[in-house]
């Protein structure tokens, strides 16, 4: 497991370069090589996360600092915030994306005090990042609510050559109400104490929701040079901000934005000629002259979370050099090292954040943990030839292996992998091939179309997987059979299990028990139904299955977040700290 010590970089999953040394990577398949690298920035204490894209040749005429949305958007535009920062730098920019203080990989928590302050403070910090590369002309780039930030923060900071408004809310207040709307669709939430308000997969502080409520456009101290804004064509201009801005802008549509925004993260698409309209008007002012780039190198930072000090470092991992988050505390217990995999499309911060929750809580209890993104997911290159921003392909068998033999070298079956949806189905079926010390799988979906079923068989490796058939498909979309599929999915369960006999969850649990692999399976009454035990059942020896009746399939309230990791945790410490009673032998590679 190879620590990130010079720049990496990608190019959107392209065939490295001959002679590749394995730490600084530079891929072609693009018009102009770019570079990549990863860093620790601003204070030491609370050290917030970045990524520095560059050209190849490391000489720029300008920088962009990208501001991201926030809560569950932040989710959904992070990986096209990642092609947009790959495509300003093929034009010749710098671009920095970042997470703000107690979001993605940054030090903090949304419950900590002075959000929005900190928010803003995060983009002055990743400004003189910026300069401290070299470069002088700043422009900032914010979507939602992180145009407005960025709008905030010109005005109040000044030094910014250009602004871009992509799809951007008007005030805070716009914010949450648009996000508590979507919120009061749900029937499955608690009600919160000490007047906290819950918004889709977050919550945040009654201080944070004022601060957030009475956060709007100033009136510019510093006026920004040039700005150009982005709206949805169906949507009104926000007159009131522009006017705000203090220099005419150029105006423009965010073409799209539904299609990223508004879909399941697993469907959502990129909005590529947006992006395209960004980068022409970035670079198509009269060229400055080109400065040589020094950006700082910061792969390490240290914390205190739960009242233990912890180190997060970067790796990474395998062939294709897959990104990944180490989190350890100053004393790491004799026990199995921890495997966070990626949850459909979202990045190595998972679901609503919940890796980097578990990775450092269960770092401050002596763990060592690994977030990781699979190839072509999130941060990492694709494989060669594979497309990249695919879900379950048959080639993440491949990454989850490296992982292991990167993280345990000398053991590698000395992990426990952890996953949600088709990371839970992933760290089931990689047991079977590898076995584990433990599994825990969140909602794992056994039932699904494997991809290469679009060009070949099934990979032999999918022990688990019932694939959908062309009539499972045609019998879900009759209309007006909805009460009658409820009615009927236990049968229809035990028929597939009839059908493939060779995938039954009796036969290869049987497997995974055999080989000393402890498995906790927690699910909603839909996912766990498949394993054919009915709610609080289960082989209490090795094999536990969960049912939470209600529990969401993405985890999207904060009550069912909690439950799940209060109960992985309480397993974790029973189970696998040192000292704990009943603990199998560690299984055979």
């Amino acid at each position: 497991m190879s620590e990130v010590e010079v720049t990496h970089a990608t190019g959107r999953g392209a065939t490295p370069a001959a002679g590749d040394p394995g730490r600084s990577r530079e891929r072609a398949g693009v018009d102009h090589m770019v570079t990549a690298t990863p860093l620790w920035f601003g204070p030491e204490h609370r050290p917030l996360f970045g990524w520095v894209h560059g050209p190849a040749d490391r000489r720029s005429a300008g920088a962009v600092v990208l501001c991201p949305p926030l809560a569950r958007e932040l989710a959904c535009a992070h990986y096209t915030y990642r092609l947009l920062a790959e495509e300003l730098a093929e034009a010749g920019m710098l671009a920095i994306r970042f997470d703000y203080d107690g979001t993605g990989d940054s030090a903090g928590s949304e419950r900590d005090p002075g959000r929005v302050a900190a928010w803003l403070e995060s983009i002055g910090e990743a400004i003189a990042l910026a300069r401290r590369c070299g470069v002088t002309n700043v422009s900032l780039v914010g979507m939602r609510m992180g145009a407005l930030l960025a709008a905030v923060a010109a005005a109040r900071q000044g030094g910014v050559d250009g602004l871009v408004l992509w799809d951007p809310l008007a005030s805070g207040r716009s914010f949450l109400r648009e996000q508590s709307a979507l919120q009061r669709l749900r029937s499955d939430l608690k009600p919160l104490d000490d007047g906290r308000v819950e918004l889709p997969g977050f919550v945040y502080s009654a201080e944070t929701v004022a601060e957030l409520g009475a956060l709007a456009m100033p009136e510019p101290a510093r006026v920004p040079r040039r700005a150009l804004v982005l709206t949805r064509p169906e949507r009104t201009p926000l007159n009131g901000l522009i006017e705000r801005l203090g220099v005419e802008p150029e105006l423009g549509e965010a073409i799209g934005q539904d299609q990223l925004l508004e879909v399941e993260p697993l469907y959502h698409e990129i909005p590529k000629a947006t992006s395209a309209r960004i980068v022409e008007w970035l670079g198509k002012e009269e060229a400055e002259p080109r400065v040589e780039l020094n950006v700082p190198v910061r792969d390490r930072a240290s914390f205190h979370h739960d009242g233990a000090r912890l180190t997060e470092r970067f790796v990474w991992l395998g062939d294709v050099s897959m990104f990944g988050v180490v989190t350890e505390p100053e004393q790491r217990l004799d026990a199995p090292s921890i495997m966070l995999l990626n949850a459909g499309n979202d990045w190595h911060v998972g679901p609503n954040r919940l890796w980097v929750d578990v990775a450092r809580r269960w770092a401050a209890l002596g763990f060592r943990c690994l977030r990781f993104d699979e190839s072509g997911l999130g941060d990492s290159p694709a494989r060669p030839g594979v497309r990249s921003h695919v879900v379950r392909l048959p080639e993440t068998f491949e990454d989850v292996h490296e992982a292991q033999d990167s993280l345990e070298p000398g053991d590698p079956t000395n992990v426990i992998m952890v996953g949600l949806c088709s990371g839970g189905y992933q760290a089931l079926e990689n047991a079977l091939v590898r076995p584990a010390r433990g599994v825990y799988a969140i909602n794992p979906i056994l039932h699904f179309t494997p991809p290469e079923l679009a060009w070949g068989p099934m990979d032999p490796r999918r022990r688990i997987c019932f694939p959908s058939s062309s009539l499972v498909s045609a019998y879900r979309n009759i209309p007006g059979l909805a009460p009658l599929r409820r009615g009927v999915r236990g049968i229809a369960w035990r028929a597939l299990r009839l059908l493939h006999r060779d995938r039954d969850p009796s036969s290869w649990l049987d497997e995974l028990r055999e080989s000393g692999v402890r498995v906790l399976v927690i699910g909603g009454e839909n996912e766990t139904r498949p394993f054919g035990t009915p709610a609080g059942t289960g082989d209490a020896e090795l094999v536990q299955i969960e049912v939470v009746p209600g529990l969401d399939h993405a985890l999207m309230p904060a009550w069912h977040r909690d439950a799940v990791l209060q109960r992985m945790t309480e397993h974790l410490v029973e189970h696998f700290a040192p000292g704990a009673g009943s603990r199998p032998g560690r299984p055979s590679a």
